[in-house]
């Protein structure tokens, strides 16, 4: 579990293309956020899949979405990126992480073949959490997009002055303000 370790702090990001980004959200509803929000909440627990690392280290992982979605989820470390194979919601008895395993886990031949395998089996069948391990990524960043905005003038000076008495760039103290007013509204509902 050491190299793994070592991997998983290594990561920087995410990587998502139809591949993953399509099918793991079509079948249960995962979306590529909520999949990487697991990564940055606790507990966030992995277990190396030795089976399937042959060609690329795999990894199974359970960790909650920042709604409390309690998930399961199959990815591969390529470089310095996460690449999501399968994400879906872990049963309840995933909670209690005290189950030994029962089935052998089948060879898979490629990631489609391990998306649809995930997608209809319980992980709690065939993993002993209890050789889990928690786990915190601290070079991992969420995956961003760049934008454009217009702002007035005078209220883009003003915010550079915020910024400036906070010792911070003006870019990051507006999404430091987006993130808490999302918060302020979404925790409201």
């Amino acid at each position: 579990m050491a190299g793994l370790e070592k991997l998983l702090a290594e990561c920087e990001g995410f990587e998502w293309d139809t591949g993953n980004f399509v099918k793991t959200g079509d079948r249960h509803q995962a979306s590529p956020a909520e999949c990487e929000e697991i990564f940055f909440n606790r507990p966030f627990i992995v277990h190396e899949d030795k089976a399937h690392s042959a060609d690329e280290p795999r990894v199974f992982a359970l960790g909650q979405t920042d709604a409390g979605r309690l998930m399961f989820m199959a990815f591969t470390i390529r470089g310095r990126l996460i690449r999501v194979i399968s994400a879906r919601d872990e049963s309840q008895r995933a909670q209690g992480l005290f189950v030994v395993m029962k089935k052998h886990l089948p060879k898979f031949e490629n990631e489609d073949a391990e998306r649809k395998f995930w997608a209809i089996h319980d992980s709690t069948d065939y993993i002993d959490w209890r050789g889990g391990q928690r786990t915190i990524l601290p070079n991992l960043k969420p995956t961003s997009q760049t934008i454009s905005l217009r702002l007035p003038k005078p209220m883009l000076d003003r915010l550079k002055q915020l910024a400036n008495k906070r010792d911070v760039p003006y870019q990051s103290l507006l999404k430091m303000f987006v993130a808490d007013r999302l918060k302020a509204e979404l925790g409201s509902d």
